[in-house]
């Protein structure tokens, strides 16, 4: 084998390698037996209301983990923070520390191209602490979750599929169940990975609250396990179109695969 030979075959199995990289970006995605999933995200939220209601603000920052028991299975917990900063906030909190809390588990299914992922989590905070013992009396707000996944892999890195999600309190007289259901498409390249769709929420407690988001997210592949990205969300319409002017969510987020 010459030296223009050898060169060539390198050069191939480091694009082969390249091209396969694993993508951990997508919601369908969960880490291998004994491996962690770890992404960093801040985000900004923003509601601006007609007639001059003013304007809601928000600004989280949270860390997930997701370390994978099996490599179909994996448990999932995160800790975020709602900021009080002034600027970034309606200063409605208590102070800057108020803390959220959720722990859950995910189940990934595969027949030839067909993905399903089936998952639930408990979500808590404490509302004393985020607004104060003099503005509230209720303690430890709880809320569970249960969602579904189905997507199909199709040639060239996309994966078309659909997320339904039910979300509602307990502990408390008046449980409404809120649904979520998005539809959309991911892309994974060789740097690069895309997701966007359309989500549907919803209410069926004799309100029929209804709104429609166009939501999507960018990552790029700084390293084989390290992935950095953009997301949001952007309010089209529904109930409230009488009422708000815009809704938006922007934030970046940093993904690393141990």
């Amino acid at each position: 084998m010459n030296y223009r030979t050898i060169l060539l075959a390198t050069a191939t199995v480091m694009f082969a390698g390249a091209a396969n990289a694993e993508d951990f970006t997508g919601s369908l995605y969960l880490p291998g037996a004994g491996k962690v999933l770890s992404n960093t995200s801040i985000q900004y939220d923003r509601t601006k209301l007609k007639h001059n209601g003013g304007a809601a603000e928000d600004f989280r920052v949270a860390e997930e983990i997701t370390y994978g028991v099996t490599d179909n299975f994996a448990v999932v917990a995160e800790l975020g923070n709602q900021f009080d900063t002034k600027g970034l906030t309606n200063q409605e909190y208590n102070n800057d520390h108020n803390f959220d809390y959720t722990i859950g588990a995910k189940y990934n299914m595969r027949n030839g191209n067909w993905l399903a992922q089936i998952g639930g989590s408990y979500y808590t905070f404490n509302p004393k602490s985020w607004y104060g013992h003099r503005n509230t009396n209720s303690r430890w707000y709880k809320q569970v979750e249960a969602n579904a996944q189905l997507g199909y892999a199709m040639q060239d890195g996309w994966t078309p599929y659909t997320s339904f999600t039910a979300t509602s309190p307990i502990d408390q007289a008046d449980r409404t169940m809120e649904y979520s259901w998005f539809n959309g498409v991911h892309k994974s390249g060789n740097k690069y990975a895309v997701d966007a769709g359309i989500r549907y929420d919803f209410v069926l407690d004799g309100t029929n609250t209804n709104t429609w988001w166009a939501q999507a997210e960018a990552n790029y592949f700084v390293k084989d396990n390290v992935a950095v990205g953009v997301f949001g969300d952007y309010y089209l319409g529904g109930n409230y179109s009488d009422v708000v002017d815009y809704s938006y969510t922007v934030g970046i987020n940093a993904k690393v695969l141990f």
